[in-house]
């Protein structure tokens, strides 16, 4: 599940000693969020100072480690998904909110794989499996809205839809484009 990109270009605003702490680490992660969709998770935190503009120094001073920059970022990451299932809970028609969310999150993760290689690197901290139970929380209230309205599988679950995600994943890994496919056949199998 991949939400909407939040990059910018380069460091705008005020200067680095002029921001406030809570400031800073939105910089960085905005920043940090650009450079790791472009080069993956692999990327020195030096190159992550030098793409915010500052030193080292103060790049571990908002983040003590890498996994900690990681972790804010699918935090971050998760709550604009959240908030994405949601807004699309509030149409009329609960499966046509499902199916169009999960055709575009299907169609950003294909070619933004950050949110999931980030998950697997901090899958286990506290503010990551929070996120991601309130993530799941609303896709599964939008389920159950769909399954009162009969358009979805009685036994259907936000299980389910990790299924899908996933297999779309592995869908345009065997053939570009595949995950098209996969969701179209998966969506299918979900609706009553």
């Amino acid at each position: 599940m991949v939400p909407p990109p939040v990059t910018q270009n380069a460091p705008t605003g005020p200067p680095w000693g002029e921001l406030e702490p809570d400031e800073k680490r939105e910089r960085v992660l905005d920043l940090a969020t650009e450079v790791f969709t472009e080069q993956g998770l692999d990327v020195p935190m030096p190159r992550i100072a030098a793409a915010a503009g500052v030193g080292i120094g103060s790049l571990y001073r908002s983040y003590r480690s890498k996994e900690d920059l990681v972790a804010a970022l699918l935090v971050r990451q998760l709550g604009l998904l959240r908030e994405e299932v949601l807004e699309a809970g509030e149409r009329a028609d609960a499966w046509t909110a499902i199916e169009d969310s999960v055709r575009g999150i299907a169609e950003r993760q294909a070619t933004n794989k950050l949110l999931s290689g980030a998950l697997g690197l901090t899958s286990e901290r506290r503010e990551v499996v929070v996120a991601v139970a309130e993530v799941s929380l609303a896709w599964q209230e939008l389920i159950d809205r769909a399954r009162e309205d009969g358009t979805v599988r009685s036994d259907a679950t936000v299980k389910d839809l990790r299924f899908l995600f996933a297999s779309a994943r592995a869908a345009d890994e065997v053939a570009p484009g595949g995950s098209d496919r996969v969701v179209d056949l998966l969506l299918e199998a979900l609706r009553k």
